[in-house]
């Protein structure tokens, strides 16, 4: 049975993994971009794209029936008030960029009512982005990591103004989702939250390792990797794909 309606503004790589995990359980999404041709390739890529739907089937994780089940579940529109309005919650998933994200919450105040407002800001205060709304009680971040459809962590942030009910729904989603969560307070002075700010401090200081001459990037990476299980050390993370934007 459908849940929501929910709605993922933006339909990037993060946008397009946080609503495969919504509508996967149960949740009727409504993704919105801001050009047909950005719609297209949202579509595409939740479909076809890395971790997408057909990496599931393939993989085993999904049947056909399953995935279009999913697609089912799942709508596209370039109209903000058509994706947010009459939803229960409303996650943001735009560029990692203040003023945009400031942009589209700002939209979002003038198209909802009291729903809670989420940002997947990997770094940006609670507080910085509850400015663009009248009512900052109802923003909270959930920070989803890349890829989304097979990352556990969550960071939910919550600012002194956050309601307590918008922190709980939060809580209450990732738990549905099957994932694993930590909740924290908003600290406005600084961009990140535990864990980039974690790696932050361990990449600078790997770097500095390598610039004095000390060790080479695969020696620190071996070291990391091998001295404390780390699956991949900072210089290899670096080729994967990190979420430090």
């Amino acid at each position: 049975m459908s849940q929501g309606p929910v709605a993922v503004i933006g339909g990037g790589i993060m946008g397009a993994g946080i609503a495969q995990v919504l509508a996967r359980a149960g949740y009727e999404v409504r993704i919105r971009e801001l050009s047909d041709e950005l719609v297209d390739d949202a579509q595409d890529r939740l479909i076809s794209g890395n971790y997408g739907l057909d990496d599931a089937v393939e993989g085993g994780y999904l049947d056909e029936d399953e995935k279009e089940d999913i697609l089912d579940r799942i709508s596209f529109t370039t109209d903000m008030e058509e994706a947010a309005a009459g939803t229960e919650f409303v996650i943001e998933a735009v560029t990692e960029d203040l003023a945009i994200k400031g942009q589209v919450f700002r939209e979002l105040d003038s198209v909802t009512d009291d729903q809670p407002l989420y940002s997947n800001t990997s770094g940006f205060s609670v507080t910085a982005i509850a400015n663009a709304v009248s009512d900052p009680s109802r923003v909270a971040v959930t920070h989803f990591f890349n890829p989304v459809p097979i990352m556990s962590m969550v960071e939910i942030v919550e600012a002194p103004e956050t309601d307590q009910a918008v922190v709980d729904r939060a809580e209450d989603l990732v738990d549905e989702l099957g994932k694993t969560r930590i909740t924290i307070d908003d600290d406005p002075g600084s961009y990140g939250f535990v864990a980039n700010r974690c790696h932050a401090a361990m990449r600078e200081e790997a770097q500095k390792i390598v610039d004095e001459g000390i060790a080479t990037e695969a020696q620190v990476d071996t070291a990391l990797e091998e001295g404390y299980n780390l699956p991949a050390g900072p210089f290899a993370l670096r080729g994967i794909g990190e979420e430090w934007e």
